[in-house]
């Protein structure tokens, strides 16, 4: 019996930017005043890496979101929100938005602290969801 990667030495790559696509669609804001009416753009690199047993994972991608804001239920203003570069190694990403009218500043101080938090989760959702295959 031939192994070729004994005890996952080598480099094991997973292209995850298929599932990040589905993740994002899903993506919540735990708030009555927003929400995310689609997903406009999910672009770049997203992968799970294995190297000598450590699982490690790396993205760096482009990110747009339509955004609604509400009151009382009811659709008030509407924009789009940005994350030019969303990368594995940065907590303090740029997210830019535009429109929204009246509503600016309400998206900036309180969507885009909401939308922070919910991307910084999805590492640690990566690692989880993708970890398991590549030790295999």
């Amino acid at each position: 019996m031939v192994v070729l990667n004994p005890n996952n030495w080598h480099w094991v790559d997973k292209n995850t930017l298929p599932w990040t696509e589905r993740y994002m669609e899903k993506l919540e804001i735990e708030s009555e005043k927003f929400r995310i009416l689609r997903v406009e753009q999910v672009s770049g690199d997203s992968n799970v890496s294995q190297r000598k047993g450590k699982v490690i994972c790396y993205f760096d991608l482009n990110l747009g979101f339509q955004v609604e804001v509400l009151e009382e239920d009811q659709q008030v203003s509407e924009g789009r929100v940005t994350v030019p570069e969303f990368m594995h190694d940065e907590q303090d990403f740029l997210i830019q938005t535009e429109g929204f009218g009246g509503h600016s500043r309400l998206v900036e101080q309180d969507f885009v602290p909401l939308l922070r938090a919910a991307l910084c989760r999805y590492q640690d959702a990566l690692i989880a969801e993708h970890s398991t295959d590549l030790q295999q």
